[in-house]
């Protein structure tokens, strides 16, 4: 499902972000009887002004709305600066971390079973942070050797205490 709707590009100057808002009945849409989680933080494929398309987020904002982030360079690829209003579109992203896993991450996983248990164990929120961390490297070889390096790191991290600074090599023992 889709929904399509007009919304005025903000600022919210204590976060120092751009944002289009969303408003709670336009949310609901999306929301599954089964969920127990916010209506406001929800997973989407966003397109804006029928140019550009991501995957995001919603954040609930107060009074009943919620805010998706929208770059500047995303801005500009849609020719919109602040205050304009832009067209946008939803759609419920159902994938499991809100973007394509690296094949070489998923062979890592796969290949290290204490590893794969570790990553398992972390927060979605973690989880995606990983990944995100090793789509962002081109060459297929450095996407192993991160995912490799990544998942040493879960693995010496205090068990049930993992933290982003012990995924990236700090602070462990």
């Amino acid at each position: 499902m889709k929904i399509s709707f007009k919304s005025r590009i903000e600022r919210l100057d204590y976060l120092k972000l751009n944002h289009i808002t969303v408003a709670e009945a336009q949310l609901l849409q999306f929301r599954k009887d089964s969920e127990h989680s916010s209506v406001y933080n929800q997973r989407f494929i966003i397109t804006i002004n029928d140019k550009v398309t991501w995957r995001g987020g919603s954040v609930s904002l107060g009074d009943n709305k919620a805010y998706i982030t929208i770059s500047t360079a995303r801005m500009k690829k849609v020719f919109a600066v602040l205050g304009d209003i832009v067209q946008v579109e939803l759609e419920r992203d159902d994938s499991k971390y809100g973007f394509d896993v690296p094949e070489e991450f998923e062979e890592v996983l796969n290949q290290d079973v204490e590893a794969k248990h570790q990553f398992e164990s972390l927060t979605l929120g973690k989880q995606r942070a990983i990944i995100y961390l090793v789509i962002q490297l081109k060459s297929s070889q450095k996407r192993i050797e991160k995912s490799l390096f990544f998942m040493e790191n879960l693995k010496r991290a205090p068990k049930g205490q993992v933290t982003m600074r012990h995924v990236l090599g700090k602070d462990l023992p």
